[in-house]
C-alpha cells in the first residue's frame, strides 16, 4: 500500500472517529431534551420539527454537495435511534393531543380509563 494512501486512510479514520464522538454528545443532548420534555409533558414525536429539521438538512446538504438523500437517511437512523432511547428512559407521552384510553378486557370486568 502507497504511504499516500496509507495516509488518506488515517484522515477517513480520524473523521470517522469524530463522528462517534459527535453521534455521543447528540445522544447526550437528546437525553437532556428527553427528560425536560417528560417533566414538561411534551411528546417526544413531534412531526412538524422532524419535517422542518430534514428540510433544512437537505438543503444544507445540497449547497456543499452531499446528496441530500444520504443526508436523511442518515438523519432518520439518527432519530430513530434517539426516539428508541427516549423511551426506553421511561417516556411515556407520545402525543399530547390524545385523550383517555379505554382498555377493555376480553373476558370479564378489565376495562379501565388510563
Amino acid at each position: 500500500m502507497s504511504a499516500e494512501l496509507l495516509q488518506l486512510r488515517q484522515q477517513i479514520d480520524e473523521i470517522d472517529k469524530s463522528l462517534l464522538a459527535l453521534l455521543a454528545k447528540r445522544m447526550q443532548l437528546v437525553m437532556a431534551v428527553g427528560k425536560v420534555k417528560s417533566q414538561q409533558g411534551l411528546p417526544i414525536y413531534v412531526p412538524e420539527r422532524e419535517v422542518s429539521m430534514l428540510e433544512g438538512r437537505r438543503k444544507q446538504a445540497e449547497k456543499i454537495g452531499i446528496a441530500p438523500d444520504l443526508i436523511e437517511d442518515i438523519l432518520r437512523r439518527i432519530m430513530r435511534e434517539s426516539y428508541l432511547h427516549e423511551n426506553n428512559q421511561g417516556f411515556k407521552k407520545l402525543n399530547a393531543d390524545l385523550g383517555p384510553i379505554i382498555i377493555v378486557g376480553g373476558q370479564g370486568p378489565d376495562g379501565k380509563i388510563i
